[in-house]
């Protein structure tokens, strides 16, 4: 039987099915990438407002060491102040002195200056907890970007379109010889 206008029919609907699946996929595609790049977008949004929020929180916890480190030394000084005035108060011409006098003055010093030693290390690791913070951040907003890009079809491929019609013309001339 010659390849006739009913065969020729049938590769002609089989090859238009074919282009409109691919056109289909094409569009598919478009809007899957469409929805990623609005989600992506969101997402990064939403990174730059974490960031900025981490960013205020970091500078008042800045202000606060600042403020806690100037209220530590002012302590201090208080305190060898006070010291220095209830040791001249115990009479004589030149008030208490001695060893034990110096280590009293000492004592005040060291233990001042272990608080401002404990300040700053709770200063250096609020630091490092806001950096951890901010890579999260980015690491969140990566993670979701790729899975909004993650899964978006392939799309058409001309040479697979180009195949499948091929394939459907062989059938249909390979059906048509042997019927």
């Amino acid at each position: 039987m010659p390849f006739d206008a009913y065969n020729l029919t049938q590769f002609a609907l089989s090859g238009a099915s074919i282009l409109h699946q691919s056109q289909v996929d094409s569009k598919r595609r478009h809007r899957e990438l469409v929805n990623a790049n609005r989600q992506a977008s969101i997402n990064n949004r939403l990174n730059f407002n974490a960031h900025s929020n981490l960013n205020e929180q970091q500078m008042l916890e800045m202000k606060k060491f600042g403020l806690d480190n100037f209220e530590l030394k002012k302590k201090i000084r208080r305190e060898r102040a006070s010291d220095i005035a209830i040791a001249s108060s115990f009479g004589g011409s030149f008030g208490q002195e001695g060893a034990s006098r110096d280590a009293v003055s000492r004592n005040i010093q060291r233990q001042g200056l272990n608080a401002l030693a404990r300040k700053d290390l709770n200063y250096k690791t609020k630091l490092r907890d806001f950096e951890i913070r901010h890579k999260n951040v980015d690491l969140t907003t990566l993670g979701q970007n790729n899975a909004a890009f993650s899964n978006i079809s392939s799309g058409p491929s001309a040479v697979a379109t180009g195949l499948q019609l091929a394939s459907s013309g062989l059938s249909i001339y390979d059906a048509s010889k042997k019927g």
